[in-house]
Parts: C-alpha cells; sequence; structure tokens
C-alpha cells in the first residue's frame, strides 16, 4: 500500500494501485491546484517530495518532458503524473492564486535555476575605495564613463574565470563562481579576484588626470551554499544569489576598509586554496549577526 503524508495539509492519505498525487488528493477533499487539468500542460500542481523519494515512481514521458523544460530538480514532481510505492512525504508549492500567477508565468525556456536550488559556489564582493569622493569631485559625465570602462574591464575578468556578475551597486558589484558547476570555482575566484586588481591598477594609471586620484577597488571572497533563483515580479525580474554565504562575503569585504587590505578571503576558501597560496595577513573580524571571531586572509597566491 502507498500511503503518503501532505505535510502543509496536515493529512495522511492512502493511494490506490497506480494512483496519482493529484487525484488522491482532490478525493480526499484538498483544494490542489491543477490549472491545465491533470494534463501535464502546467506545473501549477507540483509538489516537492520531503522524504521518501526512492519510493517515488520515476516520471513519465509527458512529466519528464515538461521537467526538461523547467529545468525541475528530482524532488519537485507534478502530482497530476506522479504514482508512490511505498511511503513518502510531500507539500504542495502552490497554495493560492499568487502562487498559481508565478507559476504559469514561468516559461518554458527558464533554465532550473528561475525555481530556486541550492548551489555550492564561490562568491566575490568588489567595492570601489573611496567611492563617495570620487563621486563628489568628478564631473556626473565622468562618473559614469569610468563606470561603465570599469564593469566592462572588470565583468570580462569575472567572465574568463568562469565567473558570472550577478548584482552591480552603485560602487561595486556580486560574483558568483559555480553556477556551472566547475569543481575549480575556489581557485578560480582567487584568479580571478589577482586579475581584477590587475587590470584596475592599469585603469587606474590610464585615468588618473581624469578623476585627479587614486581608482582602487576592495575585495572579499568566500565559499559554501548559495540559493540562487529568480526573484521580483514580471517585468521586473533578476537573477539572485541569496544566503549566508553571500551576506558573509559582503561582511569580509567591508573588513578591508578598517584592515587597510585590498583583497581578503575566508577561512573556508583558504582552506581550498592553501597548497597554492601563502598567508601575506591573517586578522580576526566580528561578523555582524554572528557570535564570536573569524579568521580573514590576505595571501599571495602566484603559483595558483
Amino acid at each position: 500500500m502507498a500511503a503518503l503524508e501532505l505535510t502543509n495539509d496536515k493529512l495522511n492519505i492512502d493511494l490506490k494501485q497506480g494512483e496519482n498525487i493529484l487525484q488522491a488528493a482532490l478525493d480526499n477533499g484538498i483544494n490542489h491546484a491543477h490549472a491545465c487539468g491533470g494534463n501535464a500542460f502546467c506545473s501549477t500542481c507540483r509538489v516537492f517530495i520531503e522524504k521518501g523519494l526512492e519510493n517515488v515512481d520515476p516520471r513519465n514521458e509527458a512529466e519528464q518532458k515538461l521537467a526538461n523544460q523547467l529545468g525541475l530538480t528530482p524532488e519537485i514532481r507534478l502530482a497530476c503524473q506522479t504514482t508512490i510505492s511505498g511511503e513518502a512525504s510531500a507539500r504542495r508549492l502552490v497554495l493560492d492564486d499568487i502562487d498559481k500567477e508565478l507559476t504559469m508565468s514561468q516559461g518554458a525556456n527558464q533554465a532550473s535555476k528561475s525555481l530556486g536550488e541550492e548551489k555550492a559556489a564561490s562568491v566575490l564582493f568588489v567595492d570601489i575605495a573611496d567611492y563617495t569622493a570620487f563621486t563628489e569631485r568628478t564631473p556626473a559625465y565622468d562618473v559614469v564613463h569610468v563606470l561603465n570602462r570599469y564593469f566592462y574591464i572588470a565583468g570580462n575578468v569575472i567572465k574568463q574565470f568562469k565567473g558570472k556578475i550577478i548584482d552591480y551597486y552603485g560602487d561595486g558589484f556580486l560574483a558568483i563562481f559555480g553556477l556551472d558547476d566547475d569543481p575549480d570555482h575556489a581557485k578560480n575566484v582567487i584568479r580571478a579576484g589577482f586579475a581584477l586588481q590587475k587590470a584596475v591598477d592599469q585603469f587606474d594609471r590610464n585615468i588618473h588626470d581624469l578623476v585627479n586620484s587614486d581608482f582602487k577597488i576592495r575585495l572579499g571572497a568566500h565559499l559554501g551554499k548559495v540559493i540562487w533563483g529568480t526573484i521580483g515580479i514580471e517585468g521586473m525580474q533578476k537573477e539572485a544569489a541569496i544566503g549566508d554565504t553571500v551576506n558573509f562575503a559582503s561582511r569580509i569585504e567591508q573588513a578591508n576598509k578598517e584592515l587597510n587590505t585590498r583583497f581578503l578571503i575566508s577561512e573556508d576558501l583558504h582552506a581550498e586554496v592553501s597548497d597554492s597560496c601563502t598567508v601575506i595577513q591573517e586578522h580576526e573580524i566580528n561578523v555582524k549577526g554572528k557570535s564570536g571571531t573569524y579568521k580573514v586572509y590576505a595571501l599571495n597566491c602566484s603559483n595558483l
């Protein structure tokens, strides 16, 4: 006998042989969304398998086709097509009209990251040192011109080392390495950081007369799990990396100002590159929202 727990409905139900999750839920009085009538033309009936994925039967052809189009991870299944052969627990992911509208707006060409997934990645935060002073003493046209040149240079460096710039700020950007499952993302974020410093130092020499000051950057890097997905309403969406790993990388970058350093990395990231880099400086920092202190390192990675 197949037994299913619908966790957000606090309901345990038995499924007949060959009965799919959607039909069983409807038969038990659950208002389970199924905009296309249960024909695998949409994904409003999607459920997340919390336990017992090994007892969930493989996707049929119709479900697999839509799963490929939307990039659904193995735990996300279409209730209208999914049968189970043992015990499992699941939760409905489309609970109201807003959820339904969001789900229906997800186009067939969107990749799996659009739906949200956890990725092992390296995170790089970069900002411009003394940015406020730079904008105050530089004409508006020149500010935009310099920033566009800087972001052009930075973007090409990040791409060279298989990274992706996720977000721009007035004085910097966030880049992620490893979204493509690159096994060398830890080394590549370090390589990119040093290459970017070198490129910006050359850029600084080229524009020094224009901005009448030094143009320098500060960098902070960390690695760990990030939540990767598309957020925002239709027409105003953006790809985003979210989570403690991202926040921690931001705090490391900010520590450069107090420590008078240019490029700091976390202890976790250092562990991945310690065989190729030597430590120049070691510091301990406090991190807002975390207890205790954390080691950060400035490195020489000429052999990386």
